[in-house]
């Protein structure tokens, strides 16, 4: 019988707002079988490793989420038993299906080998309603982005977490969040510098000048706030600005650190 599990550890394999030397795009892996966003976990995961991951749980569609799905599926046909469920919202199912699992940019597989015993198998959820990804229960929030966009709250065995989500200035989330009473730690993007506060407003991001407002929404004032989707490039820019909110929450989320919750 195998061991109840009394936490939930996270290993961030990917946290940037873009990919250079040394950055990788979102990928996070809770206890090794659940992967939340797609961005990056081929290129750190192990064969061995990647055959472990049972489930698949996306924010949204955009490319930097979804891109490392399409290697998984070819890599893994024919050694696994089950298909991988792959959680997402209508619209992000719509989009994978559509246009990168349509037979013309990629194979379907969601279709292959065959139609009943696929490599990847639909698992779409409705925001605002409760689900389960493997042993983790998890609800969808709607959030700011220029495609339909989850941003999540999911309780482990021991306590609760916020993921935002590629998103700007929103509301529900935090309305959301202010009622966990197990809540331990968010994970928050902020992807550009206040100076191009123009991009991130069109593009649906935070900047540090956007976050300090949103800071004020979040009601638990002393756990821990992790920031991520940062920038590469203007890595340094942002975090300068981040130390001036004077905020002891604030800390950055690097490529290779582990969570436990």
């Amino acid at each position: 019988m195998s061991a109840v599990r009394q936490h939930l550890h996270i290993r961030v394999l990917g946290c940037s707002g873009g990919e250079m030397a040394g950055y990788l795009a979102p990928s996070l892996l809770f206890d090794e079988r659940v992967l939340l966003d797609a961005g990056s976990f081929g290129t750190v995961l192990s064969l061995r490793e990647q055959l472990r991951i049972d489930d698949v749980l996306l924010s949204h569609a955009h490319c930097d989420h979804v891109k490392d799905l399409a290697g998984f599926a070819d890599l893994v046909i024919g050694r696994r038993k089950t298909p991988v469920r792959v959680h997402a919202s209508p619209e992000a199912m719509r989009v994978l299906r559509g246009d990168l699992f349509n037979n013309r940019l990629w194979p379907d597989f969601f279709s292959l080998p065959n139609p009943a015993e696929p490599v990847l198998r639909e698992a779409v959820f409705l925001p605002g309603r409760a689900f389960r990804v493997g042993h983790l229960r998890v609800k969808a929030v709607p959030v700011t982005h220029p495609v339909e966009t989850m941003g999540f709250l999911i309780h482990g065995p021991s306590g609760s977490l916020v993921y935002t989500g590629d998103t700007g200035p929103t509301e529900r989330l935090w309305r959301e969040a202010n009622r966990l009473s197990d809540l331990r730690l968010i994970l928050m993007e902020c992807k550009f510098p206040s100076e191009l506060q123009a991009v991130a407003d069109a593009a649906g991001h935070f900047t540090p000048g956007t976050l300090r407002a949103e800071l004020r929404k979040i009601r638990a004032r002393r756990l821990p706030i992790w920031l991520y989707h940062i920038r590469p490039d203007c890595r340094e820019d942002v975090l300068r600005e981040i130390r001036s909110l004077k905020d002891s929450r604030l800390r950055e989320l690097r490529a290779g650190r582990r969570l436990v919750v």
